[in-house]
């Protein structure tokens, strides 16, 4: 009973923002062009450094931890990958955010 007080505000919410979430989708202006090879060759790069370090992470962890004692070195092995996907998803959002979705 106490989620449909909050179910009137929320729509609310809901429909003020419609037209700024309409803003946010538009198209750049014409005077800003197509963006150039380079431009996208250095986007596509970063992103895919950012692919290659998280898969890298996991294994050198694995030959890292050799040698360490037997509860380190899993807890170590199984942070690594969190910190893979960590790696994909901040390459993903840098690339998103600053080649992508720029004008």
């Amino acid at each position: 009973m106490r989620h449909l007080r909050c179910l009137p505000i929320t729509l609310l919410v809901i429909s003020l923002s419609w037209p700024g979430l309409a803003w946010a989708m538009r198209q750049c202006p014409p005077e800003f062009g197509e963006k150039s090879t380079g431009f996208w060759l250095l986007g596509w790069t970063i992103f895919a450094l950012f692919v290659i370090a998280g898969i890298l992470l996991p294994i050198l962890m694995f030959r890292a931890t050799r040698q360490a004692p037997r509860v380190m070195r899993w807890w170590l092995r199984a942070a690594s990958f969190p910190a893979m996907l960590a790696l994909w998803i901040l390459g993903f959002g840098l690339f998103l955010g600053r080649f992508v979705l720029v004008c």
